[in-house]
């Protein structure tokens, strides 16, 4: 059933118009964000040996931090080049390749494909260990201004949105001046474990800014092309790379699409965007928050690289 959604979404998506897209760009599958024609060689271009039969990918994110905008990227483009099969850390989260069950736990079933929806640094540690003598691997993972994060948790949890988590309880009841500080509590081990996965990541993870990614398309094009590169260097054609990027753009939503943000939880479907005038009205409850625990979030915002 996932998978006949996503599919009717990428047809959808050819028959609409594509603001802000290249002069160049055709919605034809062929050509895409990057767009210029391909020469001879690079159309002949055979791919004997898939990216992940050589190493691990691995994708990183953490509650709120943007996890469904990298997750949902990820899952255009592994579908892109043909992957079946991934895995998640404790079978957490949405399969990160359409054809995969849920829950698919990386301990008891591994792929070369798998996704962290709780990444640490541990698990980077780790990963690097076991891949070291078999190709090693890459990765991306998302980061985002802390106090943001917090204010999306609220505005998220506050309208209802998946109400058994362990963030949400009670914060429908709580105004922003109540619910802020609150959450503010409530994830500061999770901001804490983020920060901790992004000062391991280097070499072999890309931090991708929540920020940057989010600014426009023009910068949701680019990091999409940066990510791409990273991942994949020059294994992977041209027309393959063009597919990707030609995919991805269902999630920016600068150009009014909504891609795969939109998840089931049991019988009710869950928007992951929040409405900007609510996350706004959160934001300026921050300065209620008590001075010893925003000074804590101060401190990671500065590790991470946030003025």
């Amino acid at each position: 059933m996932r998978f006949s959604w996503s599919l009717v979404i990428f047809i959808a998506r050819c028959d609409a118009s594509w603001p802000q897209l290249p002069d160049t760009a055709l919605c034809d599958g062929t050509l895409g964000l990057f767009q210029r024609k391909l020469g001879r060689q690079e159309r002949r271009a055979v791919q004997t040996e898939k990216p992940w039969e050589k190493r691990v990918y691995l994708v990183g994110t953490c509650h709120k931090v943007g996890s469904q905008l990298l997750r949902n990227v990820m899952e255009w483009t592994f579908d892109a080049l043909g992957a079946k099969e991934s895995c998640q850390y404790g079978g957490m989260g949405v399969p990160i390749t359409f054809y995969t069950p849920e829950h698919t736990d990386c301990a008891e079933h591994p792929s070369s494909i798998r996704f962290d929806n709780h990444i640490d640094g541990d698990t980077i540690s780790e990963l690097r260990k076991e891949t070291h003598n078999t190709g090693g691997f890459r990765g991306v993972m998302m980061i985002r201004d802390p106090v943001d994060m917090v204010i999306s948790a609220y505005s998220y949890h506050h309208r209802g949105a998946e109400p058994d988590s362990i963030y949400a309880q009670g914060m429908v009841e709580l105004t922003p001046a109540e619910g802020v500080p609150a959450m503010a509590s409530r994830m500061l081990d999770t901001v804490e474990v983020m920060v901790q996965a992004a000062k391991n990541a280097e070499p072999d993870v890309m931090l991708v800014s929540f920020e940057r990614m989010t600014k426009s398309s023009a910068s949701f094009n680019q990091t999409v092309q940066d990510m791409v590169e990273f991942l994949f260097t020059d294994e992977i054609s041209k027309l393959d790379q063009q597919k990707i990027l030609n995919r991805a753009v269902q999630e920016d939503l600068h150009r009014g699409y909504n891609g795969l943000s939109s998840i089931r939880f049991d019988d009710h479907w869950v928007n992951h965007t929040n409405d900007a005038e609510d996350m706004e009205l959160a934001k300026r409850a921050w300065h209620v928050v008590p001075a010893t625990l925003s000074a804590e979030y101060q401190r990671l915002r500065k590790e991470l690289g946030y003025a």
